[in-house]
């Protein structure tokens, strides 16, 4: 069993829900062969939003004075910069240094987001750009694994059933793909440390799992699913095995067990995937945390995520937009090891490039994102995904995807 070193995380809805696009038929539209180049704005008239021009639908929307109507929301403008500092809030590529560490567990690219030249710094959109757009790769099956990680409080994930749907229209479940659950006993679970101001408050074991046969570039929903005296369901968008990320090679001698003897793992290229799953008490004490008296209703869900550049990298001072509207909507502070909701925060996603929407209606959900890139506003990417009832749907964006792009 391996054993890990994670921080604790009071609140959970700092999802980078991500350890991980989709697209939709314009007005007017330049047309996907359009190079407009970095600082023309070839997307709908007026919109102010270089970047967008692709995005295949039309939406009727009424967004208030400094909101942008971009990819089916209504984004706030990025913030107006004071006298004398002209770039204060374009957007920035959150370098690792930036982040505080915690106790002996520096910050690194693999598992915090940030850029490992340490200091903040200009951020890769190129992926969002006409000409630049990232090409499909091939299909390729895959076994898929990893443990189920715990935001915020809860027990050992335990019993915890990892489901991998093909993603549907408007962020239907398609096909069941594959399916296991997550078991304590395995090899290759893991022990985690949880680290609240510089020490161990407790520990808890993840569960591993392995799922074959799963196509890379591919849009994928992960579903999780425990007890429901204890966890509630989250629902991952935006997840695919891309081909760079796949491991081809043997297992390394010190690999964990079942990683060195498991059939599913012999002759077939393999990708970690780190789902994760949310305590039943997280869910009610969350809202009541960022302002939400009564809690999220019957018949609604929470969406969080983070916002990252086309290389993965989190950035600070985007501006989020959801359709429809969440009834409450908050950034986050700065503090990686203590992520607290700020609703009253203006500028943008913090250097931890959160995000978070409570109480959303059931059913589809956009969620977009713009940056202010020298004298350009820019798109920094936009998904639909799906709100579930008394669930929470995961969506951070990575920059424009390649089955974002339409066909020429």
């Amino acid at each position: 069993m391996r054993a890990t070193t994670r921080l604790a995380l009071p609140f959970l809805l700092a999802l980078a829900l991500g350890a991980c696009g989709d697209d939709d038929s314009p007005g007017t539209d330049a047309g996907p062969g359009t190079d407009a180049g970095p600082g023309t704005d070839a997307g709908p008239p007026d919109n102010g939003v270089v970047g967008d021009e692709i995005y295949p639908e039309s939406c009727d929307l009424s967004c208030e004075g400094r909101e942008l109507e971009t990819a089916c929301t209504c984004t706030p403008e990025p913030q107006t910069a004071p006298p004398g500092d002209p770039t204060a809030f374009d957007i920035n590529r959150v370098g690792c240094d930036q982040l505080q560490a915690s106790g002996d567990n520096p910050r690194n690219p693999d598992d915090d987001f940030c850029d490992a030249a340490g200091d903040d710094g200009a951020p890769e959109t190129g992926c969002n750009m006409a000409g630049m757009y990232r090409e499909p790769g091939e299909v390729q099956m895959v076994t898929m694994y990893g443990v189920v990680d715990v935001f915020g409080n809860g027990g050992d994930a335990d019993d915890i059933t990892v489901e991998i749907y093909a993603e549907g229209p408007d962020g239907t479940l398609g096909e069941l793909l594959g399916s296991a659950t997550a078991s304590i006993d395995d090899p290759c679970a893991e022990t985690e440390d949880e680290i609240e101001n510089d020490m161990v408050v407790g520990t808890r074991q993840l569960g591993f799992y392995a799922i074959p046969n799963i196509p890379s570039e591919t849009p994928l929903i992960v579903k999780t699913t425990g007890d429901a005296g204890f966890w509630r369901d989250i629902y991952s968008y935006n997840i695919q095995a891309l081909n760079d990320e796949l491991e081809t090679e043997a297992p390394p001698a010190d690999a964990c067990e079942t990683l060195r003897t498991d059939e599913a793992f012999a002759d077939t290229p393999r990708w970690e995937y780190r789902a994760r799953i949310i305590s039943t008490s997280d869910w009610t004490s969350i809202p009541l945390t960022a302002g939400l008296i009564e809690g999220i209703r019957a018949g609604s869900g929470a969406l969080a995520g983070e916002i990252h550049d086309c290389e993965d990298v989190r950035l600070e001072f985007a501006q989020v937009g959801i359709n429809p509207r969440p009834e409450v909507f908050t950034y986050f502070n700065d503090q990686p090891d203590n992520p607290l909701p700020d609703t009253g925060r203006q500028v943008g996603t913090s250097i931890l490039g959160l995000y978070a929407g409570l109480d959303i209606p059931e059913g589809p959900v956009d969620v977009a994102a713009v940056g202010r890139v020298g004298d350009a506003t820019q798109t920094l990417g936009w998904y639909r995904a799906r709100i579930f009832a008394g669930a929470v749907t995961s969506v951070t964006l990575r920059g424009l995807r390649a089955t974002q792009i339409p066909a020429e």
